[in-house]
């Protein structure tokens, strides 16, 4: 049995259970399988890790059974009529059980990933540097000061380059903003006054690649620039701890540089072509270490505690 654990919504989810399907791969999609109406039961100590779902009068599946998993939700519960404070607490606890149990099964898993990423998704760009370096991949060149002098000596040092402006971006968020105009300049060093800001590079077209395990797939046709970095692409997600990674890398004075990094790539940010190469690299990862046999694929749906 191959486990999705994500929802019917859910594109790359629907995508993989059809390519699953057309491999003759038993395949089940869960939404919560922590959550009611199935039930889970995990028995662990230091000679042995057992567990099972069950859903309703069904067969019980057991981790024995489970050929595979692709994960696309990190165990979020519905927030239905729960108190706030109860909330907070069982949604910890779900997540944590959820993380130890992916890790303990011995079938390959998907996107699973590191507990740093598990409870911080949006990670910035900045907490990679150090990573990128090690794996040889440039990133582009950013400061974060709360000097109005040093962000003014960044802007004249873009300007002495040709470059109209610097690049804002929230630490705390994904959105960027192009600082040209004098009173967007004065804007930042009002904001200097109570915190430190993200000045970085301004960057040409994003190019898009999602490297799963050591696949490199890009969408559309890639700079020379770029492909030659396939070597740290693959470096970074291994050492990272990814088997699936979506990243932007994008042309700047000093040449290419990442500007983002998604650990959960994004269906929507990639065309017809890199779409499907994705899953079958995805089904392949999924399928290395098992064979397949034959098997109705089920997809339920998650009714979820009301």
């Amino acid at each position: 049995m191959y486990l999705l654990l994500g929802d019917l919504q859910d594109p790359w989810c629907l995508r993989v259970r059809d390519a699953l399907e057309a491999r003759d791969c038993p395949t089940l999609v869960i939404g919560s399988p922590l959550e009611q109406p199935w039930r889970f039961h995990w028995r662990l100590n230091n000679e042995e890790s057992a567990s099972w779902l069950c859903h309703g009068d069904e067969s019980p599946i057991s981790n024995d059974s489970i050929r595979g998993v692709l994960v696309r939700t990190a165990g979020y519960i519905d927030p239905t009529a729960w108190v706030p404070e109860d909330l907070s607490y069982m949604q910890a606890e779900v997540q944590a059980a959820f993380l130890a149990w992916l890790w303990s099964l011995d079938c390959p898993v998907v996107n699973r990933v590191p507990s740093a990423i598990w409870y911080r998704p949006q990670v910035p760009l900045l907490a990679w540097q150090r990573l990128f370096r090690h794996c040889g991949l440039p990133m582009v060149e950013t400061i974060v000061t709360n000097v109005e002098l040093e962000a003014r000596s960044f802007r004249q040092q873009l300007a002495d380059e040709g470059l109209p402006g610097a690049v804002f971006g929230p630490l705390s968020g994904q959105a960027r903003y192009l600082v040209t105009r004098e009173e967007e300049w004065g804007g930042l060093a009002s904001l200097q006054r109570v915190t430190p800001v993200c000045l970085a590079v301004p960057h040409g077209e994003p190019q898009l690649v999602c490297v799963i395990g050591d696949q490199v797939v890009w969408n559309g046709e890639p700079q020379s620039e770029a492909v030659q970095l396939e070597p740290a692409l693959r470096s970074f997600a291994g050492a990272a701890g990814l088997s699936v990674v979506e990243l932007a890398l994008a042309p700047t004075a000093t040449g290419m540089c990442v500007i983002a990094v998604e650990p959960s790539p994004r269906f929507e940010h990639f065309g017809a072509a890199a779409r499907e190469q994705i899953v079958d690299e995805i089904v392949d990862l999924l399928t290395a270490e098992a064979g397949t046999s034959g098997g109705k694929v089920l997809a339920m749906s998650d009714r979820r505690l009301s």
